[in-house]
């Protein structure tokens, strides 16, 4: 992609909606196009944060290694949305390991060119500082799911939570292993669960794929 089509997808992303063409223009021209393979890691907990990420198309998981080799996934992300963000703020390393999920085209910018023109644009930092708001939220969100409610109950919310946030289509991509990170268990307890939903009509199960049938079913599971 040329400067003038990264600028058109920069225009499409919240955080950066609020900058003019010229600022968008001039961040293009210094961000770097990223293609990243089916599970290739993009960067591990504990690396040198340098750059924040733009996803213009694909999925990445955002999640933290457990002790055993497990990993507890806390985020998704998808077109649009900006990760790598926290390190704006200051000079530590990644806090969290970010995995693509699918194919994965991302713009790489690096921090001090961010904030370069962040700075003279205070609508734009204030959709950043929303941006983190809101992640913080759900962060929060997620680790009071895991403390409060049972199996059952984390894996209703979530296929909930995830149709909600990626359009409603009924349709959530997610493997068992996926669902299973996200809510803390093994493949084989989250497999038991969506059996037994399937079984009394909440849920479909296909290859990589889980669709929501009956959403009254799954809001009764949900019990804290």
């Amino acid at each position: 992609m040329d400067a003038t089509q990264i600028a058109d997808v920069l225009a499409h992303s919240p955080v950066f909606a609020p900058l003019g063409q010229r600022e968008r223009l001039e961040l293009a021209a210094r961000m770097r196009t990223k293609h990243f393979q089916r599970n290739e890691v993009i960067f591990h907990r504990d690396d040198p944060a340098g750059h924040v990420y733009l996803i213009a198309s694909g999925t990445v998981k955002v999640s933290v290694p457990q002790e055993g080799g497990q990993e507890v996934v806390i985020a998704l992300h998808r077109g649009g949305d900006v990760f790598g963000e926290i390190s704006l703020f200051d000079e530590g390393a990644r806090s969290a390991t970010v995995t693509a999920m699918t194919e994965t085209l991302a713009f790489a910018l690096a921090n001090r060119d961010f904030m370069d023109v962040l700075r003279g644009n205070p609508d734009a930092m204030r959709q950043l500082l929303a941006l983190l708001a809101r992640r913080v939220r759900l962060s929060t969100g997620h680790i009071e799911d895991l403390v409060f409610l049972d199996l059952s109950g984390r894996v209703a919310k979530l296929l909930l939570d995830q149709n909600e946030l990626f359009g409603g289509t009924n349709i959530i991509d997610l493997t068992q292993e996926d669902l299973a990170a996200f809510v803390g268990a093994t493949r084989v307890a989250v497999n038991r669960i969506l059996v037994d939903l399937e079984r009394r009509g909440a849920v479909k199960l296909g290859r990589g794929h889980v669709e929501l049938i009956d959403h009254a079913m799954l809001k009764r599971e949900i019990r804290y």
